[in-house]
């Protein structure tokens, strides 16, 4: 089985860990800032990764 350590629990480190799972891969995930939530961007609308998709809907 592989291993894998990521350094980071961003938006990319989560998307990153997320694949490799899906992968079978064994991850580990290393922050620290300690688990997600509220201090970290990926748990306000996703790092705001594509705020073009929202440019529709959004005040000027």
């Amino acid at each position: 089985m592989n291993n894998i350590s990521i350094i980071g629990g961003g938006v990319a480190g989560l998307c990153i860990a997320s694949e490799l799972v899906a992968r079978g891969v064994h991850v580990r995930i290393y922050d620290k800032a300690g688990k997600p939530g509220p201090h970290g961007c990926s748990w306000w609308a996703g790092g705001m990764l594509a705020p073009f998709c929202e440019s529709e809907s959004a005040e000027e």
